[in-house]
């Protein structure tokens, strides 16, 4: 992402208390508002698609002298 947060959020997980997730989940929740208040937009992504393609797979195995 080019556009950093306006504030650090403290490092949450499933176990970090009540009190952090409800904080982390409030500061999300007015970052998205703010991004759509400056025209911003969010889209839906289809399940399928990824945003690094498999790649075909190179043979390297053996071409290096020894």
């Amino acid at each position: 992402m080019s556009q950093q947060a306006n504030g650090p959020l403290a490092v949450c997980s499933s176990e970090s208390p009540v009190t952090i997730r409800n904080n982390v989940r409030q500061q999300l929740n007015s970052d998205v508002a703010e991004f759509l208040q400056r025209g911003g937009n969010v889209s839906k992504i289809a399940d399928n698609v990824r945003a690094d393609p498999p790649k075909k797979p190179n043979m390297t195995y053996g071409s290096t002298p020894i």
